[in-house]
């Protein structure tokens, strides 16, 4: 497979699901409950900046390779409502790490408020209370945006009523059951030191990675294959089987991207390059280098991670020393690891233009360059 051909088609689609997305959103009924002003322009925030839209097309791709581009088409709402779903923990996490930028715009809490210091006078303090509110209110009404959404496969489209909600069920229930459950472990890993876990091992940083990413791009291999194959058998083998490719190129996925949170192009990424070692994230990275490293490396790595001021000069030498000691290239190799396990489920599903596509985004999950 050629990496220019492949990404070429690859990203076309990815445009394609990104407009049909913003069509779809453009005149939703749905937007008439969204007030005052500072609700709707912080619901919309992210939903309408430019982004990959990776989630939606993976839920697309898994339709049509069972369904064909007929039930593709059925399926749009759904692609949104994974989407939504994916927009609400994004505001949600922001809040919770306390991040300033988002694709390379200011996060809801934060351009909330500084809006406010302008619009309603508020001070710091209140201010920056009035911007976690609005945070937090933003991502609520996205979740509730997120399901109807779904509903709307069941309206007007030859989609089955019963099949939606069992969809919905399931995204409420196990999905995000999983992705709170990670977010509380990121959260618990986050406030300790390193040097608090000494036994942490490499399986539980990806366990996080598969409950806090994995488990969204799974539902949405899943949701699409039902969709496309028009059955509500969860258990059907072709189900089943984009899945587990869908659950497997996600943890690749994050681990690809815990490399190019540090070594990446900050225009790309959306936020600065090393806010991952200011923030002090525990990822496979972190652990393979200090597991490798010597008590000298080990002090030098530990007065830098979760240092918010951190320097350039810093951030360049914890880079240079995470190479040095393995971490970047063990990471690499995990995620290579995770794309060669996902690669064969697609063994079940026949070919067609979706089944190609399905492997350009394995390619791409592993091969992408910021």
């Amino acid at each position: 497979m050629k990496k220019d051909n492949s990404f070429t088609k690859f990203f076309a689609y990815l445009s394609s699901t990104e407009k049909k997305i913003l069509d779809y959103i453009r005149d939703h009924e749905m937007k008439a409950f969204f007030r005052p002003e500072d609700i709707n322009e912080s619901i919309l925030s992210y939903i309408t900046r430019p982004a990959k839209r990776l989630r939606p097309s993976v839920l697309l791709m898994a339709c049509g390779s069972l369904g064909g581009e007929e039930r593709e088409r059925l399926a749009v709402p759904a692609a949104v409502g994974v989407e939504l779903f994916h927009t609400w923990t994004l505001v949600h996490d922001d809040l919770i790490d306390n991040d300033d930028l988002r694709r390379g715009q200011p996060t809801v809490h934060v351009a909330m408020s500084e809006k406010s210091k302008k619009s309603l006078g508020l001070d710091d303090d209140l201010s920056k209370e009035y911007g976690r509110d609005i945070s937090v209110l933003t991502g609520d009404m996205q979740h509730g945006w997120c399901i109807a959404s779904f509903v709307d496969c069941a309206l007007g489209n030859s989609v089955d009523p019963v099949l939606i909600l069992k969809i919905i069920k399931y995204l409420q229930s196990y999905v995000l059951g999983n992705l709170v459950y990670g977010e509380v472990l990121d959260v618990q890993y986050g406030i300790r030191n390193w040097t608090d876990i000494p036994a942490v091992e490499e399986d539980e940083l990806v366990k996080i990675l598969w409950l806090k990413t994995g488990v969204l791009y799974e539902f949405s291999g899943l949701a699409g294959a039902v969709i496309g194959k028009n059955t509500t058998n969860f258990e059907d083998e072709q189900v089943q089987s984009l899945k587990s490719f869908c659950s497997n190129c996600g943890i690749a996925f994050q681990l690809q991207d815990d490399i190019l949170g540090i070594v990446g192009d900050e225009k790309q990424l959306g936020k600065p390059v090393g806010s991952d070692i200011r923030e002090g994230k525990k990822t496979v990275i972190v652990y393979e280098s200090l597991k490798n490293a010597n008590e000298t490396e080990k002090k030098e790595i530990l007065s830098i991670l979760g240092n918010k001021s951190a320097t350039k000069d810093d951030i360049d030498k914890i880079t240079s020393l995470f190479h040095k000691l393995g971490g970047i290239k063990r990471t690499d190799t995990l995620a290579k690891m995770y794309l060669e396990k996902a690669l064969p489920y697609l063994d079940v599903i026949d070919d067609s233009k979706y089944k190609e596509l399905l492997f350009h985004w394995a390619d791409f999950m592993i091969n992408r360059e910021f």
